[in-house]
């Protein structure tokens, strides 16, 4: 799976769990106490959310973050892929802290 298919994958997810709840994007987004402009970029999937901000959109939705990735296959197979997108979302995250310090801080 691609990092498109990932975002994509995301999107789709919180859209339908969104429905699901009968929230629109506004409530959704002050649920998981962040922006509504941030809310609808994830939703296109131009947009990564931070680790914290998968947690409060799946608690929100009042879901596991695993099922915000869900693509219906092997259960096994899915949580070793969000897993792996988690750990690659965090060291995106610290490499952008990292270039910051770097760019700003000296």
């Amino acid at each position: 799976m691609t990092g498109e298919e990932v975002r994509q994958t995301l999107a789709k997810n919180i859209k339908k769990l969104r429905a699901q709840k009968g929230f629109s994007q506004a409530q959704l987004a002050e649920e998981a106490d962040i922006s509504l402009p941030f809310m609808s970029s994830i939703e296109q999937s131009s947009k990564w959310p931070y680790p914290d901000t998968l947690a409060q959109i799946a608690t929100a939705l009042e879901v596991d973050v695993s099922d915000l990735f869900s693509t219906g296959e092997n259960d096994a197979k899915h949580h070793q892929q969000t897993i792996e997108i988690i750990k690659a979302l965090v060291e995106n995250q610290k490499k952008a802290l990292d270039d910051f310090g770097e760019k700003y801080l000296k």
